[in-house]
């Protein structure tokens, strides 16, 4: 996640955003000229007689430079969701108000199958309270804070962006704001009021990410330096983001056309687990991914060469705790190395090199790795290379495969579980089949 990018949203919007048209109309928003002066002084209460309206959208005027709140309080059957972003962004999410009211907010299960406890060196996470099967469905939540990526860096002063996405998230109706809050409470403290996490703190250690899509291409032409000409925003989602960061974590989560966010088991769970998702790319190097996870989420491990206390990511597959543990770790990044590699030559259908046994070793590389949340592609790149070899046989049985791990990763209509889905179908009728061979003129 971090990995956070999610390229499919910018493509569902192409189609669904019109151009905004600059009519008031009875709940939408303002579109008189925004001002502009920066309203962070030392008066706390300079703008506390500004009521949100409790239906439709509410342009604040509460701004620094571009970026101003927004808010919404109806969205999600009143679960609300306020914004801080430009104007033009304001507005596509005006014209989008129906896609968000369509989505979910629910548990699937009455009681969930989990519960909140304390795990050392991280603090609140969500265990499992019986054996939980793969492809089961969690939880859906509508999300409850946009704020669009530029602002930090056009809006320099940490101090001017605390006060805006503060502002922001006391719009939020109150059981809404009440469950964003409990985000705050960091490893180690039984309350958020001891050493509180700052709204930026979490939105930086949970990188989900939307983009609303129809960037000014001038502009962005016009000024080749400017790299926040576009609609990236992120977006925060409470529930969800209870799960605690793993590397090879057990719960997939993807976005839905309603920009509510699914989480669903990706393996296997058994009774008294931690239940995680991963925040960045798993396919990231171990430094790069402990680095994120030092700056960002703060962990403190045990360990280190005075056996003390150092930041870094706790998951098994980071942690070097003991001579065994840590030829092990090595032993993971070596697979991960191996396993981008062959990633890479299976990707390029114009490799001449492949062959059986080198599909079959990425496959099981894949599994010993345990990337259970990127399976999708890695069946896929199994079908489609084996059918390239003309072994329709397997390519059929890891185009099944790939359409169960499309729909737990990206759900039942996903993109990559209806192309796989149709080559599952005919095998042999599909554009792979035996696509190598004719190229090698076999």
């Amino acid at each position: 996640m971090g990995q956070g990018s999610v390229s499919w949203a910018r493509v569902l919007l192409f189609g669904l955003l019109a151009p905004l048209s600059a009519a008031d109309s009875s709940d939408g928003l303002a579109y008189e000229a925004i001002d502009k002066n920066p309203i962070f002084t030392s008066n706390s209460t300079q703008h506390a007689a500004r009521t949100p309206l409790i239906n439709g959208w509410w342009d604040s005027k509460i701004c620094s430079g571009d970026f101003c709140v927004f808010t919404n309080r109806r969205l999600g059957k009143g679960r609300g969701l306020v914004a801080v972003t430009k104007l033009e962004e304001a507005q596509k999410l005006e014209q989008l108000e129906n896609h968000f009211n369509n989505g979910e907010n629910k548990y699937f299960d009455d009681p969930a199958p989990f519960t909140t406890t304390d795990i050392p060196y991280k603090g609140p996470s969500i265990t499992a309270t019986k054996t939980i099967r793969r492809g089961k469905p969690l939880m859906v939540w509508s999300p409850v804070l946009l704020v669009h990526k530029a602002l930090f860096n056009q809006v320099p002063k940490k101090k001017e962006r605390t006060r805006l996405l503060e502002t922001a998230v006391s719009y939020l109706p109150d059981a809404t704001r009440a469950i964003f809050n409990r985000q705050r409470i960091r490893p180690g403290d039984d309350t958020a009021h001891s050493h509180p996490r700052s709204i930026e703190d979490i939105l930086l250690a949970h990188p989900f990410e939307i983009d609303l899509g129809h960037v000014n291409w001038q502009r962005v032409n016009d000024n080749d330096n400017d790299v926040d000409a576009h609609s990236k925003h992120y977006v925060n989602y409470p529930e969800v983001s209870a799960m605690q960061h793993d590397c090879r974590p057990n719960v997939a989560t993807h976005l839905d056309n309603s920009f509510s966010l699914r989480a669903t088991v990706a393996r296997r769970v058994q009774q008294g687990e931690e239940l995680t998702v991963s925040y960045i790319d798993p396919f990231l190097p171990r430094e790069e991914r402990t680095a994120w996870v030092k700056r960002y989420r703060g962990y403190g491990v045990p360990g280190g060469e005075e056996g003390g206390v150092h930041n870094g990511c706790p998951c098994k597959a980071c942690t070097l705790d003991g001579a065994s543990k840590g030829e092990k770790v090595v032993a993971g990044d070596e697979r991960l190395e191996e396993i981008l590699k062959l990633r890479a030559i299976l990707r390029n259908h114009d490799s001449r090199n492949v062959d059986f046994p080198m599909i079959e070793r990425f496959v099981k590389l894949c599994e010993e790795e345990r990337l259970h949340i990127r399976f999708a592609e890695m069946y896929e790149l199994a079908a489609l290379n084996f059918n390239y070899l003309g072994d329709d046989k397997r390519a059929k049985k890891y185009a099944e495969y790939a359409v169960q791990a499309g729909i737990v990763e990206g759900g039942l209509d996903s993109n990559d579980a209806i192309a796989m889905r149709v080559m599952a179908k005919d095998v042999k009728g599909h554009y792979s089949y035996r696509f190598t061979l004719k190229r090698r003129g076999e």
